[in-house]
């Protein structure tokens, strides 16, 4: 009810009052008037929002790379590799390359090193992914260029010779902690192959589910210097011929130190190690003629013509 009323006492008749949704309130006469009226129903208020989520914390850096060894170049990509392999060759120095772990380098084409120089190409912590992407070798080694590998895992490699890493006439190879996956040669060594060439040492490396149509379904090794095996693993990789893990020919000595083989095949065999050799030191000897020997040796791995195994 609204009560209008005119307190000066000077008339009020004919005013109006509008408001709520009433329209023209107006005094009749006199100098006091009465109405009621029916004011709308006003929809509640919305409750009120929930309050808002705390701002996330601002995101960390990513750690700090480890400090490169004096003279090491970062290498992102093959071509950073090739870059510091071609200034080296200028500068008439050895070429050292650090990849930082996590990075994945894709190859479309190896990287070549030849020359009397050293190549190392190393990761650190978790490594660094090489991918051949089923078309590709990652490195070709060869007239005297020695290498040293660490905490890389090549994946996918292809090539005729050498699935990921193809040696030939080369210096001493070394690797450390460095895993060969799923790489494959049409004929020798599916993930390493090496002709020609000084010692081998494999530490802590691993090849798995490699294969390569004729021998060496991991590695290749013929007519180089010692080779070493300190904790190295074959796993599932898969020869043609002789050697489902690993084959070596008319070699210096073979160390097998914490070696490891498991389900490798050649051929029909599966994880044997054999040795055929002219040498009175070999622990392990097949037949003494060449004309007896079974068709395919050694699912694991097999040394023939070499030194002490």
């Amino acid at each position: 009810e609204l009560h209008m009323y005119d307190s000066y006492g000077d008339g009020w008749t004919g005013a109006s009052w509008s408001g709520l949704g009433q329209e023209r309130l107006a005094v009749v006469s006199g100098s006091e008037e009465k109405k009621s009226f029916v004011v709308p129903f006003a929809s509640p208020s919305p409750p009120p929002l929930a309050p808002s989520p705390p701002p996330s914390p601002p995101q960390l850096p990513p750690p700090p790379l480890p400090p490169l060894v004096p003279g090491e170049a970062l290498a992102r990509t093959p071509q950073d590799i090739r870059d510091e392999i071609n200034m080296a060759v200028d500068q008439g120095r050895n070429a050292s390359v650090y990849v930082p772990p996590g990075a994945r380098l894709a190859f479309s084409s190896n990287v070549a090193c030849s020359g009397t120089m050293h190549l190392s190409v190393r990761s650190s912590g978790e490594g660094a992914m090489l991918d051949g992407k089923k078309s590709s070798n990652m490195f070709y080694i060869s007239s005297g260029c020695s290498l040293y590998l660490e905490a890389l895992h090549f994946v996918d490699g292809c090539g005729e010779y050498g699935g990921a890493v193809d040696v030939f006439g080369a210096g001493d190879i070394a690797m450390k902690d460095v895993s060969f996956t799923g790489c494959e040669a049409s004929e020798y060594g599916g993930g390493m192959f090496v002709e020609s060439s000084g010692d081998v040492s494999l530490e802590g490396a691993s090849f798995s589910e490699c294969t390569a149509s004729d021998a060496g379904g991991g590695v290749y090794v013929s007519n180089s210097g010692d080779v070493s095996l300190d904790g190295a693993r074959f796993s599932e990789c898969t020869a043609g011929d002789d050697g489902g893990g690993m084959r070596v020919y008319n070699s210096g000595d073979v160390s097998l130190e914490g070696a490891s083989f498991s389900e490798c095949t050649a051929g029909d065999l599966l994880e044997e190690v054999w040795s055929w050799s002219t040498a009175a030191t070999s622990r392990w000897r097949g037949p003494a003629s060449a004309s007896a020997r079974p068709r395919l040796w050694g699912g694991g791995m097999y040394v023939e013509n070499s030194g002490d195994v």
